[in-house]
């Protein structure tokens, strides 16, 4: 996955940032972060087969509400289908961030994600993740298990946090990891750096 900056405010792709989205004529609770209760801050989605997957992280004192950890309740991630969707509007400005990237699809042939990144050179901050594969972890395989079917999640995208630093997801100058279960619908989000 590329920075594509002419790709905003598409309500069906890929994108970091801008706003999340609902079925329309549906309700939309905003998350909120189990440790301080404040709203969780959008980070982006990410479609995949199972429709569009939402990342929310706690960004209200970074550090103290473990939003790098996928079950402590810092972070969450929604599952909408794909169907007539419609923007959400935050319920503060706060929950969500000043910026948003839109997403392209690269292919790139190397053995690993992290030799794919090195190969972009000058370009590697236009690089916001890749979509499936295999993790590249930095601390260690921290897989998450479903809590309903008891199997290993499957991994949907390693992300990076973003092509300009002062509009970046804060993921501890690491990358984040977002996981989900097709069977469940369910999905999970963590960082490690």
């Amino acid at each position: 996955m590329i920075h594509l900056p002419e790709q905003e405010n598409n309500v069906r792709e890929s994108s970091f940032g801008g706003l999340p989205v609902k079925l329309v004529g549906s309700v939309f609770d905003w998350p909120k972060c189990k440790s301080c209760n404040a709203d969780l801050q959008y980070q982006g989605k990410v479609k995949t087969d199972l429709g569009l997957e939402m990342i929310f992280m706690c960004a209200n004192d970074p550090g103290m509400c473990d939003e790098w950890e996928p079950d402590s309740g810092g972070n969450t991630v929604l599952i909408v289908e794909d169907g007539d969707l419609e923007f959400v509007e935050p319920p503060v400005p706060e929950a969500v961030r000043d910026t948003e990237y839109g997403v392209k699809l690269a292919d790139v042939e190397a053995l690993d994600y992290d030799q794919a990144r090195e190969d972009w050179g000058e370009k590697r901050r236009e690089v916001l993740g890749q979509l499936f594969g295999s993790p590249s972890w930095i601390q260690g395989d921290e897989t998450p298990v479903c809590p309903h079917c008891g199997e290993p999640m499957r991994f949907v995208a390693q992300l990076e946090e973003g092509p300009d630093y002062r509009t970046a997801m804060n993921f501890g100058s690491g990358v984040a990891y977002l996981f989900d279960c097709p069977k469940d619908r369910l999905g999970k989000f963590l960082w490690q750096c």
